[in-house]
């Protein structure tokens, strides 16, 4: 059975799953480059390379198809651009889940967490519509392969019918940050995760937060005021990293004091957590650190908007058969396949060498280095295909990085750590480990001198843990860099420009190598690095 799963929302994306599988799954973004795109025609024209014909289409979001292109008919270009893209296709059956928003959500974590029976909670920005045109705030559902019910669900009230008039005690933990992020001057729905890093600077000043939503959430501050490196001094960057402690503090205890509660009601043992939200990652350590040893708890890493097309298509395709097969998520490596021989024809007019794995990590020891393998990651987290990388030891390196990306001063990087050596550097709180960088952890006292450029002002780091067996060229890489250095750690972020989509192509590469101060691209499966 042959699906394509769309998701048509913000960060629109296309998945295609063939019995249960993935094949592809690529946010449109990477495609047409423009951040956020929430359209995703190019994805489908990539579909006809994985199946040759298409069984069904579930199409998430957050409007009906008809209202959402304002359409008199429910002929919706999505359906019309697959039916031309499968042009000599049988009929195909297509699943409207406007109404179903956090549902998809947690069929998608669920059915990737490998559990056989879960919670599945969501905590999102907003959601779907209720009848009183109320949006869906968090939700937790018992999810088994006999079928799944709703456990409870809150929505945010409305205070009057004007758009995003409403109550703040209501508020879903997403839009928290958004209003505070929208009153320190960033964009309200895409930079929650700058605030967050903000957050680590401030100190707890006992702030009520419903009363500062209630009095203050919209207005908007000197805009953009701690950007720049001469105002780590300011009183109104203080004022801000406090403002936004307050929310870390206050969503964060939120979510714990949900899911304790109605774990406490269950005799489920399992727990999964999706929605934008959940990007958090230092919300989720948190909640790591208060709950029971024995709950085990599943943090699906594609967790925003776009991991709804998996959803969707895994909810139709595990109702429609009362299949009970497993498929656990293992990997996020779900984006275009490319041919070397291809690649090899595109960068032959670029300078050139041929290179070591050794090569590259003594190039890491003082300059930072790209890299492009395979595969593109799915979701917001690079995972060694689409990153750059740096030497995590250098006193400066966040600095440097941060300059080159573009970047605002105060944002950290995260680590890639060889799986054996994890627990020598990180305090994991019961974790195993951390392959999705789903987890903010606290880094061990006598390690943080050794990895300044990762750890974060509160000596924490986001970190993915990896294993040879999840990215071969990779995994050697920095075994090299441990070899020459006795660290085995890699900074690791995305391979992108502040405000630009993470690179999909090649070209994207070049572009980007040619557009900043970077001077290095290597490319793994052809030993091959590209200098500036």
């Amino acid at each position: 059975m042959n699906i394509i799963g769309l998701s048509r929302h913000h960060n629109g994306t296309t998945t295609v799953i063939r019995d249960g599988v993935v094949l592809l799954s690529i946010e449109e973004e990477r495609l047409n480059r423009f951040k956020h795109e929430a359209s995703p025609f190019l994805g489908i024209l990539e579909t006809s390379k994985y199946i040759k014909d298409v069984d069904y289409v579930s199409i998430s979001g957050l409007h009906s198809l008809e209202k959402r292109f304002d359409f008199s008919n429910t002929n919706s270009p999505f359906v019309l651009c697959v039916a031309r893209t499968f042009i000599k296709n049988k009929t195909f059956n297509v699943y409207d889940l406007h109404k179903k928003h956090h549902l998809t959500h947690a069929a998608g974590s669920f059915y990737n967490s490998g559990f056989d029976r879960a919670l599945s909670f969501v905590f999102d920005g907003d959601g779907s519509k209720n009848e009183n045109n109320e949006t869906e705030g968090y939700s937790c559902y018992d999810f088994s392969y006999d079928g799944f019910t709703l456990v409870e669900k809150q929505y945010q009230k409305r205070t009057s019918n004007v758009v995003n008039t409403f109550d703040k005690e209501t508020f879903s933990l997403g839009r928290c940050f958004e209003e505070v992020s929208k009153h320190l001057g960033f964009n309200n729905f895409f930079d929650s995760g700058k605030v967050m890093g903000l957050a680590s600077y401030g100190k707890d000043i006992n702030l009520n937060f419903l009363d500062f939503l209630n009095n203050n959430y919209d207005q908007t501050i000197n805009k953009n005021h701690f950007l720049y490196e001469d105002t780590k001094n300011l009183k109104d960057f203080q004022k801000s990293a406090d403002l936004a402690f307050s929310l870390q503090k206050y969503t964060q205890d939120k979510l714990c004091n949900i899911v304790t509660r109605i774990i406490q009601q269950t005799d489920c043992k399992n727990i999964c957590l999706s929605g934008g939200f959940i990007m958090n990652c230092v919300s989720n350590f948190n909640l790591r650190k208060k709950l029971p040893k024995d709950i085990n708890i599943y943090v699906e890493p594609i967790a925003h908007d776009g991991g709804t097309s998996i959803g969707g298509a895994k909810l139709v395709y595990y109702e429609l058969t009362k299949s009970k097969e497993k498929f656990p998520q293992t990997t996020t490596y779900y984006g275009l396949k490319y041919d070397l021989n291809d690649i090899k024809e595109k960068i032959k007019h670029l300078k050139t060498k041929e290179v070591t794995k050794e090569d590259v990590a003594k190039i890491l020891q003082k300059d930072i280095v790209a890299i492009w393998q395979g595969r593109s990651e799915q979701g917001p987290r690079a995972l060694g295909n689409r990153s750059i990388l740096f030497n995590p030891k250098l006193k400066n390196g966040k600095d440097i990085v941060n300059v080159v990306k573009k970047r605002e001063w105060f944002r950290p990087f995260a680590g890639t750590i060889l799986f054996e050596h994890t627990h020598d550097y990180f305090d994991m709180a019961g974790l195993e480990e951390s392959p999705f960088m789903t987890y903010a952890v606290d880094v061990k006292k006598d390690k943080v001198n050794e990895i300044p450029a990762i750890t974060h002002v509160d000596n924490t780091c986001r970190i993915q843990t990896l294993k040879k067996e999840y990215n071969k060229h990779f995994y050697e890489l920095i075994e090299e860099f441990y070899k020459l250095t006795g660290t085995p750690i890699l900074l690791n972020t995305s391979f992108n420009l502040a405000g630009d989509p993470m690179v999909e192509t090649i070209e994207d590469a070049i572009e980007t190598l040619n557009g900043s101060d970077l001077k290095y691209v290597y490319l793994p499966e052809l030993n091959t690095l590209i200098e500036k």
